[in-house]
């Protein structure tokens, strides 16, 4: 059945009924989806520490702080180690799509998104906002 669904997805991106790129796009929000949901505590917390490093490798980043290199290998490898196990265990068949329809940038979009829903957890834990301001701050000459 996947088979035929994803067969016949391509076929529809080929005919150009489907933009292939905006297919690819839904199934790398698909796998970021499965692993997010999948995710427990601890795994959140090594992929929050994951964007963290991924943001810190950044020119701006690197003037605010700079992430020691064995930190950064450390990190990376735990998250590598963690996002196998959750696609082998959880997310296998979003990880075989997306490996079928976006080869190339498939992760990458993937783990973008997955970093972005990782920022919007946190943020919404904050007790305090994120900046000290309102809508009207913003909006003074």
């Amino acid at each position: 059945m996947l088979r035929l669904n994803v067969a016949a997805a391509l076929s529809a991106a080929l005919l150009g009924i489907v933009p292939a790129a905006a297919w690819a796009s839904a199934q790398s929000e698909k796998l970021a989806t499965c692993l997010h949901q999948n995710a427990g505590q601890a795994d959140k917390e090594a992929l929050v520490q994951w964007a963290f490093v991924a943001i810190g490798r950044t020119s701006p980043a690197r003037e605010v702080v700079r992430i020691p290199d064995a930190k950064t290998r450390q990190v990376e490898s735990n998250a590598q180690k963690m996002l196998t196990r959750l696609v082998t265990k959880h997310c296998a068949r979003e990880a075989a799509t997306l490996a079928f329809t976006d080869p190339k940038n498939g992760l990458q979009d993937t783990l973008g998104e997955l970093a972005r829903k990782l920022a919007a957890d946190e943020l919404k834990k904050r007790v305090n906002p994120v900046l000290p301001l309102t809508i009207t701050d913003l909006l003074k000459p």
